[in-house]
């Protein structure tokens, strides 16, 4: 059986997870204080099965300081890429492959991503199609790519809708630092915070008491291993997304449509989309906790309606979710906290879930 192992040496303050397929360590993710700050930050980043002769850094303009500083200790060059979502398009990647040959690039090199979640997908497509492949190790620097993005393999660009061209491949390893975390604004936490009160909702229902219990100041290193937790397990058990992983995407059908229709970030589309898919699961699963996880996410102050949008918009970008099959929609809905399935929907499915955001 699949599944993810995890563990925590007290004398280092590190936790370890372990992706795993059968018996097989796929991947694995370091969590820790002061990781990226230590005197072996080549060793914390490098897994010991790489010897690369080059290593490649991508950054995003916000984490470049960031990025320096590891390349450094790496002896790695660096390439800043667009910010946000402006990098997932496929003319930079093409760029970045044709820095790569002028780098004299081989399958035995290494790519480190420093960046959020938007830079962690296109830095993961890049590793998993330039040469068919060479290794790649993810440094996330927001919470939202710590919790989601950077864990599982899943790899993207955007090409009329969100993440439609890309590949499952999993990072050697991915380095957390919750020392940089912590320093993150407020509106970095929140948008991140979505993606952590999602994961608690479809597999830990104790990391939805934290954030009610805490709010935003809910500490970061429980809130980043609980819901690595949930993912790692999922993906463990189902890395190409034939059946359970699937839950990961709670929220999204209608959560990616916003994002792209509104131009918002995308934690704060997934909040608006577990609204949507919070009513509809009420609908058709009798979920009870609809108006706990709405009053949540409020409280959070993540948006939890999209009024200014177009139904017709927003439904013609739902078609494009790559959740649908020749049977139509699927949505993940809630029986319950931590109960989640993937259900066809109907039409009248689909107006409940515009209806419970505002959309109509």
């Amino acid at each position: 059986m699949s599944g993810a192992r995890d563990s925590r040496p007290a004398d280092q303050g590190l936790t370890t997870f372990e992706i795993t397929r059968g018996t097989q360590v796929v991947s694995s993710v370091l969590v820790g204080e002061g990781l990226l700050h230590r005197g072996t930050v080549a060793d914390v980043v490098v897994p010991t099965e790489i010897a690369p002769g080059r290593v490649a850094v991508l950054a995003q303009p916000g984490s470049h300081a960031l990025a320096e500083s590891v390349a450094e200790h790496l002896d790695a060059r660096v390439r800043i890429l667009p910010d946000r979502d402006a990098a997932k398009k496929l003319a930079v990647v093409e760029d970045v492959y044709l820095w790569l040959n002028d780098l004299g690039f081989t399958r035995g090199d290494l790519i480190v991503a420093v960046g959020g979640g938007a830079l962690t997908d296109v830095a993961g497509f890049i590793a998993a199609t330039y040469l068919r492949g060479v290794p790649v190790v993810l440094v996330p620097t927001t919470l939202l790519s710590a919790v989601d993005a950077a864990i599982g393999g899943k790899t993207g660009v955007n090409v009329g809708g969100k993440n439609l061209a890309g590949v499952f491949r999993h990072p050697a390893r991915v380095v957390v630092d919750t020392d940089v975390l912590a320093a993150l604004p407020e509106v970095l936490v929140r948008e991140g915070a979505a993606e952590a009160v999602k994961a608690g909702f479809i597999g830990d229902p104790a990391l939805v008491d934290l954030y009610e219990a805490h709010g935003l100041a809910a500490p970061v290193s429980e809130v980043v291993t609980r819901a690595i937790a949930v993912k790692a397990r999922i993906v463990s058990e189902d890395f190409t997304e034939r059946g359970v992983r699937a839950h990961l995407n709670y929220g999204h059908t209608v959560g990616h449509a916003v994002e792209v229709a509104a131009g918002i970030s995308h934690g704060h589309a997934v909040a608006v989309g577990m609204v949507a898919a919070g009513a509809v699961s009420e609908r058709r699963l009798g979920f009870g906790d609809a108006v706990r996880q709405t009053a949540l996410l409020r409280q959070l102050g993540l948006p939890t309606e999209a009024s200014n949008l177009d139904a017709a918009h927003i439904r013609a970008l739902m078609a494009l979710d790559k959740k649908r099959d020749a049977s139509g929609l699927r949505m993940t809905l809630l029986h319950a906290v931590g109960a989640p399935v993937v259900v066809a929907v109907d039409d009248a499915d689909v107006r409940t879930a515009l209806r419970a955001v505002r959309i109509e």
